[in-house]
């Protein structure tokens, strides 16, 4: 079946980030951003802190499972988002970043952020408010956002199935990253060699046949 996100998720808009905000009970609290917030994963590299007030602090603070929306700025920022894991202890969420919070523990986080990053993608640049130097989607129109709902038995294999080919690319991704690094120290290796005079080129050699390379 297909269902709205406010219906199978209660959605809330994050706190502003205002200078000016005075309160007896506010305190510093960690707070998620836009750049935070990326497709499929969160970057939690840098994380800003604000003064809330105690209830703000309350109302948003995130919860293990819940769902990620970034309002926008850039075209390919529009929807993107992830789930929440309880990476820190307290953290609330900026105004610019919706949270979706599901309502029945059946429903698989995890799928619906899925579901969100990859076709999603359509609907959030369809629907979305595009200005000259800005494009955003408001809580109205994530509300209306259409989910697939499979039944639990499904969600449960096709979590498995995603998480097991993206630990494959991350594996391909390791081995990538370790022989770009390998061949990068042989450059340096080589260059090295060369300016300092180790190595010396077979000019008896013709022009566009390999070259042969001899050491002193």
């Amino acid at each position: 079946m297909w269902a709205r996100l406010d219906v199978i998720a209660a959605l809330k808009g994050g706190i502003t980030v205002d200078s000016k905000r005075k309160d007896s009970t506010a305190r510093s609290v960690a707070y998620l951003r836009v750049a935070n917030v990326q497709r499929g994963y969160l970057d939690l590299s840098e994380v800003k802190f604000i003064d809330a007030p105690e209830s703000d602090i309350k109302e948003l603070r995130l919860q293990r499972g819940d769902i990620l929306f970034n309002e926008g700025g850039d075209r390919d920022k529009l929807g993107r988002g992830w789930i929440w894991e309880g990476q820190l202890t307290d953290c609330i969420h900026q105004n610019h970043v919706f949270r979706a919070r599901l309502f029945l523990s059946e429903v698989s986080p995890k799928l619906v952020s899925w579901w969100g990053n990859s076709f999603g993608k359509d609907y959030f640049l369809r629907e979305g408010k595009q200005t000259t130097n800005l494009a955003s989607i408001n809580l109205t129109k994530l509300s209306a956002f259409p989910v697939p709902l499979p039944p639990v038995a499904e969600q449960n294999r096709l979590v498995a199935e995603v998480e097991r080919r993206l630990s494959l690319v991350t594996e391909v991704e390791v081995q990538v990253d370790t022989n770009y690094r390998r061949a990068e120290r042989m450059r340096q290796s080589i260059l090295c060699e060369a300016f300092s005079g180790g190595l010396l080129i077979d000019q008896r050699q013709v022009a566009g046949q390999p070259v042969t390379r001899t050491a002193y």
